[in-house]
């Protein structure tokens, strides 16, 4: 599919979500102020509507419901067909007179190519008055295809260009060629040696402040998450699952913050982190356990918070212990 046809299909979807979920309006009436719809209405869209594979793809889940009504947020199946769940990413609600939009961004990533279908789930709606109402949620198509249809053609991989052949009267143009060069080359000289006085004149600069170690920006981090693990345990999970990753990142180089905890599994790790890897990946298998799992989140508050801690003291004691012998106060 060409990309004219991509951006119609796409700009067709989002015309068919929005006729679905906003209130309707006769051709050629005029506008008038939004009225609270009679029941929540819900729908999935997928940007790009094909995603080729290895490519990333979000789906966005819009829920429209009358002022002052609430939707739970909404977690994402644990395992999608063909796909990597990356992240998820509730957006803040957008209020309109007469209706509230509540909106829920997923990423996913194409692992197969073929045809697939997001299951069919709910969303939990809730009113003023306390009352919970579960909103069905249709299925969602989704198709992969392969890379390799752009270039049908082609058996072999790219590799190195060859140099173009010389043209006839290549040998007049030689003597032409050295003398350009001769002058860029004394040109260059000249810059060279003004270059060097100035410095030289130049008053000394301190030196650049150097960066800030990666141990004590995860132990900032993590006091973060520590202070909001009452108040809001899932947010908490999400807040010490990105200060791990970033933490591996620049204390070993190791590619955690773009890559999915099976990903990383399945990766070989960083020679200097070997030995703490399993127990990095470990953690971060709790915390998804916590973040994208429905049945996890069930309980009351006060169990997934105490969850939360613990995971949360373990990610501090990993910080600590792989530290640099030399850099540990």
């Amino acid at each position: 599919m060409n990309a004219a046809s991509r951006l119609g299909a796409h700009t067709a979807l989002w015309g068919l979500a929005v006729a679905l979920l906003a209130p309707g309006a006769g051709c050629g009436e005029a506008a008038v102020p939004a009225t609270a719809p009679t029941a929540p209405r819900a729908t999935l869209v997928l940007e790009p509507p094909e995603i080729g594979i290895g490519g990333v793809a979000v789906v966005e889940l819009a829920v429209v419901t009358p002022p002052d009504h609430h939707a739970r947020p909404f977690q994402p199946p644990p395992e999608i067909p063909g796909f990597w769940l990356l992240d998820a990413e509730t957006l803040p609600v957008e209020k309109h007179p007469g209706r509230w939009v509540h909106r829920t961004r997923i990423r996913i990533r194409a692992r197969e190519v073929g045809r697939f279908v997001w299951p069919a789930g709910s969303v939990a709606i809730e009113s003023p008055d306390g009352k919970v109402a579960a909103l069905a949620l249709a299925a969602l198509p989704l198709v992969v295809t392969s890379v390799l249809l752009e270039l049908p053609d082609r058996s072999t991989p790219f590799g190195a260009r060859s140099l173009p052949a010389p043209r006839d009267g290549a040998g007049r143009w030689g003597a032409a060629g050295a003398g350009a060069a001769a002058a860029l080359a004394a040109v260059a000289l000249v810059a060279l040696v003004r270059r060097t006085i100035q410095r030289r004149t130049r008053p000394a600069t301190l030196p650049p402040k150097p960066p800030e170690p990666p141990w004590i920006r995860a132990r900032a981090e993590l006091r973060k998450a520590g202070a909001a693990t009452s108040a809001d345990p899932l947010a908490a999970a999400h807040l010490i699952a990105v200060a791990l990753r970033r933490y591996m990142a620049g204390r070993f180089g190791a590619d955690a913050p773009a890559r999915t905890t099976e990903e990383l599994r399945a990766a070989a790790p960083p020679f200097a982190a070997t030995s703490c890897w399993p127990v990095f990946l470990a953690i971060l298998h709790d915390l998804d356990a916590i973040r994208f799992r429905p049945e996890a989140q069930a309980g009351e508050r006060a169990i997934v918070s105490e969850r939360v801690g613990a995971l949360l003291e373990q990610a501090k004691a990993f910080v600590e212990d792989s530290i640099p012998p030399e850099d540990r106060t």
